[in-house]
């Protein structure tokens, strides 16, 4: 059986190399993310996964 799955995750971008990306995005614009999952922890404890972004293409 198929089923449709999706999750919300959040991407990080650091450095200047994104600066000319992150001035475009808006929503509704389709990228293409690539990168590496890590494990977040916020002060409270909380754990959470993100995206670190190592490449980013805008795709409209």
């Amino acid at each position: 059986m198929q089923r449709h799955v999706y999750c919300v995750i959040q991407v990080i971008l650091s450095g200047p190399r994104f600066d000319s990306v992150t001035e475009k995005l808006k929503a509704g614009v389709d990228i293409q993310v690539s990168g590496f999952i890590a494990l977040q922890q916020n002060r409270n404890g909380q754990s959470r996964l993100v995206l670190h972004a190592e490449n980013v293409e805008l795709k409209n």
